[in-house]
C-alpha cells in the first residue's frame, strides 16, 4: 500500500521546471490579444444589443440563463455599467481595452496573476455572450486560462520574476499543476 501511494504522489507531483508554465502564458497571451484584435471593427456589433447583427447578445444570454445564471456574461458589465451611467457601448470598449491589457500583461509576465484573472473573466463572458459564434477553440481558452489563474504564477521568465515580486516555485507544484492539465485534456 505504501508503495502504491508513493507511486501515485510520484505520478501526480513530478518535479517539472516553469518552462511549460512559460510557453503557457505566452501563447494564452498572444490568443487573446489576437482574438480581442480579430473582432476589434465588429465588437461592438457582436456583442450590442442595439446592433443589427441576426443574432443578438440577448439572445444568447437569455439561453445561457437558462443553463444557469451564474455563468459570467457581458450583460453583467453592462448592467454595472448602466448603474453607474454608462453607456453599452463605452462599457463594450472598455472591456475590449481591459481584455487586449489582459493578454499584453500575460505575454510580457507583467502582473500575471491579475492579468490571468481578468483575461480569463473576460474572455469568458465574451464567450459565452457570442456562444452563437462560438466553438471549441473557445472552451480550450476557457480552460487554459483557468488553469493559468490557478498555476504557481509568476514563472522564471515573466517580467514580475525579473523585477523581484516574487521567489521561485516548488518544482512539485509546478508538476502538479502541469499534470492535472494533462488530464484534463486526456479526457476532453
Amino acid at each position: 500500500m505504501v508503495a502504491w501511494s508513493k507511486r501515485v504522489a510520484q505520478f501526480l507531483f513530478p518535479a517539472q521546471s516553469d518552462r511549460w508554465l512559460t510557453f503557457l502564458r505566452v501563447a494564452l497571451g498572444f490568443q487573446v490579444v489576437l482574438y480581442a484584435l480579430s473582432l476589434l471593427n465588429d465588437w461592438n456589433y457582436l456583442f450590442a444589443t442595439t446592433g443589427n447583427g441576426l443574432i443578438t447578445r440577448d439572445l444568447a444570454e437569455g439561453l445561457l440563463a437558462l443553463e444557469s445564471r451564474f455563468i459570467p456574461r457581458l450583460g453583467w458589465l453592462i448592467a454595472i455599467g448602466a448603474h453607474l451611467g454608462l453607456r453599452e457601448e463605452t462599457v463594450l470598449s472598455a472591456v475590449w481595452i481591459c481584455l487586449v491589457c489582459a493578454g499584453c500583461g500575460l505575454l510580457l509576465g507583467f502582473a500575471c496573476r491579475f492579468s490571468a484573472i481578468l483575461a480569463w473573466f473576460l474572455y469568458l463572458c465574451a464567450a459565452k455572450s457570442g456562444a452563437f459564434v462560438s466553438y471549441g477553440v473557445d472552451d480550450f481558452m476557457t480552460i487554459g486560462l483557468f488553469y493559468l489563474m490557478l498555476s504557481p504564477l509568476p514563472d522564471r521568465y515573466s517580467l514580475d520574476q525579473w523585477l523581484g515580486k516574487s521567489q521561485t516555485q516548488d518544482p512539485q507544484l509546478l508538476g502538479f499543476f502541469r499534470r492535472v492539465l494533462q488530464l484534463h485534456l486526456c479526457l476532453i
